[in-house]
């Protein structure tokens, strides 16, 4: 893994971490931020020995404040977000084939909270607070307008875009946005125990699995079931040997293929 200056990346038991380091600025994304997260993101997403990502931020202020708002130039035209030389962060976490999880250890806001929406999974310490600030700021919450009424109901996320407010860890558990609320200490075990369970799995099944229940949503179920996407698990090897492990009574050892 390459070196960076405003992330870090580590690897450890098939689960990769990448935790945003800009704890003076609140881990706010700055150009070169989301650079490196494509760069990381991509890096962890092509490497075989990982299953399972795991993003956060420095610190237990923030997960991140969201764009840092000093790089931008009152004469500067923006460029639409899904615009640009460079592809979007957000689409890139969206579209990816390994499950992901957002460890929020703060607030998340703006294009914080939509990273943490394109993960699969929230947890977040119980002094967490999440939110669409933009309108607050004349910024649009592209990515949020889309994926937050797909997640919670359509009053609730156009209640968060239109005020711009944050909700607590609380409130989203309550609303199913968060999937667990853990004390601040407790943030990252949990986030690794839970990454760890899942890693054990199949990989190609939960692959399988992610890109089907993806792909599907917005489908009729009798499309969603014939869809054919992610990888042939019911041919796979470890098809085969987790039937065997299971009549051995003994772990399987998954290889993914």
């Amino acid at each position: 893994m390459g070196q960076y200056k405003d992330i870090r990346v580590n690897i450890e038991r098939r689960i990769g971490l990448i935790t945003i380091h800009r704890a003076e600025r609140m881990n706010a994304l700055a150009k070169s931020t989301f650079s490196e997260l494509v760069d990381a993101s991509l890096l962890l997403e092509a490497d075989p020995d990982v299953r399972v990502i795991i993003f956060t931020g420095t610190g237990e202020r923030a997960f991140s404040a969201g764009v840092d708002l000093k790089e931008l130039n009152d004469n500067e035209k923006m460029v639409h977000p899904m615009g640009g030389p460079s592809r979007n962060l957000n689409e890139i976490v969206l579209e990816m084939t390994k499950p992901t999880i957002a460890a929020i250890n703060g607030v998340a806001a703006g294009g914080g909270c939509e990273l943490a929406l394109a993960c699969d999974i929230r947890i977040a310490s119980s002094n967490a607070r999440i939110g669409l600030p933009e309108a607050k700021v004349g910024m649009g919450a592209n990515f949020g307008s889309a994926v937050l009424p797909r997640l919670i109901p359509r009053g609730a996320a156009l209640e968060m875009l239109f005020t711009g407010d944050l909700i607590s860890a609380q409130d989203a558990c309550k609303l199913g946005l968060i999937n667990h609320v853990v004390g601040p200490s407790e943030l990252l075990e949990h986030a690794h125990t839970l990454a760890t369970r899942i890693a054990d799995n199949a990989p190609l099944s939960i692959q399988r699995m992610k890109a089907v229940a993806t792909k599907g949503i917005d489908l009729p179920s009798a499309a969603a079931l014939r869809l054919s996407v992610g990888p042939d698990l019911y041919n796979s090897e470890d098809r085969i040997e987790g039937a065997r492990a299971f009549t051995e009574k003994r772990k399987p050892q998954f290889k993914g293929r």
